[in-house]
């Protein structure tokens, strides 16, 4: 009988131990003292330093409130801090659309009703106030579908509460001229009119197509200034310009003016405090002792780099070598303070004491200064400032809607322009419209040509889609040859007559000009990357629990140069023969 060989797998292994105890294993038994004594000798660990770990601080330090803020070419205005420096400066007014304007008269029909008015002072002003049927619509707001559709359900049958808003402020104190009243129903009308105002300024704020006043449409930016009593007892301004988010954060301020007072002013708050200072921890750091594990999310032991690679042998040497030497003191500061540092007194464990001068100061570190999170001062000796600001911003920690607007600001090299194209926009009911659909709805309609037997017709131009707007190169200053770039429009034939392209939007609309016809971006504001610019709105809570809202802009970078297609004096072939 023949024997089958037989395969033997293995899908287990691991150690029987005979003894109970697990003594000899845990204590970590060293059969080689000369290989850990080199290995102290390889970390440095026999270069004995004089120094000692901090027990406590000893901290001293004056402080100021921010306690104005001018917006643009506006006169200051008092800061209290009771709300967000953005939501201040950067809300600009709702834009009046249809969805408001209904839901406003439905406040206002509502209130009339617990006034007491009668049923023929509601049907008053829906006469007077009424919402459009879509035959009564513009044919510009014929094309908006969200718009007709709306006025197919509300034409007619609603007020038109922002229209009755400026008629009753235009008439005030006395009731629009558009309303027939019945008997008896002015009191109740006046009642109403008067809660809805102050209900919508509560709730709304204004409504109409305006820019923030800290908004500087040439530079596509916000600028806005901040002053406060530095603890020293001079009066500071801060220029501030907002980031790529519309935060204004410590880096955002600078310091443009310094006067001493005249009278002792307000005067600073002093904090004198011991703290406790805590070791410096981050994410891959070594850890301390030697038989700890560590963090695990980065190996350090696989960081492959020479000597020419400055940036990571710096990086290495800090976190191998002198990680464990910094210390942390926590210190809280109230939001919207400037804060100076008189004293920092550290006390080790041996019971000496050691006076910690700032890193900036003239004469530190040999004489080559270093700092971090310093706000920019040109008029002092060393272009810093002796404080630290805390700005009382949001930064973002905000909720952010739906982008209500955006605009590309793109260079086309090909058409020697800058386009500022409408890639969203706001429909007559205040909703996002892309403005690839609205070009869409508007053709580029062909102008009627008359007979001929040439075999070439002559073209001026061809078209781009009605969300493009062309920025032009002008020169606004000969002696440095200084170029702007201007709104321009494009002509198109629209409903079969020849009409200006105007934009849309509000940000192609700006309203903080001198010259509302004439708006001009200055030219180096427009890179070869280009400029994305959203309006939105947004939400935050803030540091009193309260909760604000408000509809501000942001910048970012676009995706770089387009190609129009635009091209002039084009010979177009004809069907003769």
């Amino acid at each position: 009988m023949a024997r089958r060989p037989s395969i033997t797998y293995w899908n287990r292994v691991e150690p029987s131990p005979r003894g109970d105890s697990l003594q000899r294993g845990l204590t970590a038994q060293v059969r080689d003292p000369l290989w850990f004594l080199t290995r102290q000798w390889q970390l440095g660990e026999f270069q004995g330093e004089d120094a000692a770990t901090p027990a406590f601080a000893n901290f001293a330090a004056r402080f100021a409130p921010l306690d104005r803020w001018r917006p643009g070419d506006a006169g200051p205005r008092p800061y209290d801090g009771s709300a967000p420096l953005e939501a201040l400066s950067q809300n600009e007014p709702i834009s009046p659309d249809l969805r408001t304007a209904v839901e406003l008269g439905q406040l206002l029909e509502g209130r009339l009703a617990t006034e007491g008015a009668p049923p023929p002072v509601v049907d008053a002003f829906r006469t007077a106030f009424p919402v459009p049927r879509p035959a009564d619509l513009r044919p510009a707001d014929a094309r908006d579908r969200a718009l007709v559709r709306l006025c197919l359900v509300c034409g007619g049958r609603a007020t038109d509460g922002i229209a009755a808003l400026r008629a009753a402020a235009a008439a005030a104190p006395d009731l629009p001229d558009e309303l027939e009243l019945p008997a008896g129903g002015a009191g109740p009308a006046r009642a109403a009119l008067d809660w809805l105002a102050s209900w919508t300024a509560e709730h709304l704020g204004p409504i109409r197509r305006a820019d923030a006043n800290s908004w500087r449409p040439e530079q596509l930016e916000y600028g806005l200034e901040v002053s406060a009593e530095t603890p020293d007892r001079d009066r500071v301004t801060l220029a501030a310009r907002a980031g790529p988010f519309g935060e204004l954060d410590w880096y955002a301020f600078d310091e443009v003016a310094r006067t001493p007072l005249g009278h002792p002013g307000r005067g600073p708050d002093t904090l004198r405090t011991s703290l406790l200072p805590a070791a410096v921890g981050f994410a891959g750091m070594p850890d301390a002792r030697w038989w700890h594990f560590e963090d695990a999310r980065f190996n350090w032991a696989s960081v492959d780099t020479d000597r020419r690679e400055l940036g990571k042998l710096l990086v290495m040497d800090f976190m191998l070598v002198q990680g464990n030497d910094w210390f942390m003191v926590p210190f809280a500061q109230q939001v919207g303070t400037l804060v100076q540092v008189d004293q920092l007194l550290v006390r080790d464990v041996f019971g000496e004491w050691t006076r910690v001068d700032r890193a900036d100061a003239e004469g530190a570190q040999g004489g080559a200064g270093w700092t971090m999170f310093s706000t920019a001062a040109p008029n002092r000796p060393n272009g810093l400032a002796e404080w630290f600001l805390l700005p009382p911003g949001a930064l973002r920690s905000t909720l952010d809607g739906p982008d209500l607007e955006e605009v590309r600001f793109v260079r086309d090299e090909q058409a020697n322009l800058v386009w500022g194209i409408e890639t969203t926009t706001e429909d007559g009911t205040g909703r996002p419209w892309p403005g690839r659909e609205r070009a869409l709805d508007l053709p580029d309609e062909p102008q009627p040509a008359p007979p001929t037997s040439a075999p070439l017709r002559y073209r001026l131009q061809t078209g781009v889609p009605v969300n493009w707007i062309p920025f032009v190169p002008v020169q606004i200053d000969s002696t440095r040859r200084a170029v702007a770039l201007e709104r321009a429009a494009m002509r198109r034939r629209i409903d079969g007559a020849l009409r200006t392209v105007r934009p849309a939007g509000r940000i192609l609309n700006p309203t903080n000009l001198p010259d509302r016809d004439v708006y001009r971006v200055r030219e180096e504001q427009i890179t070869r990357t280009g400029v994305r610019l959203f309006r939105a709105d947004r939400r935050t809570r803030w540091t009193d629990g309260s909760t604000h809202l408000w509809t501000s802009r942001r910048r970012r970078a676009a995706e770089g140069e387009v190609v129009s297609g635009l091209t002039y004096d084009l010979g177009e072939r004809t069907d003769a023969e």
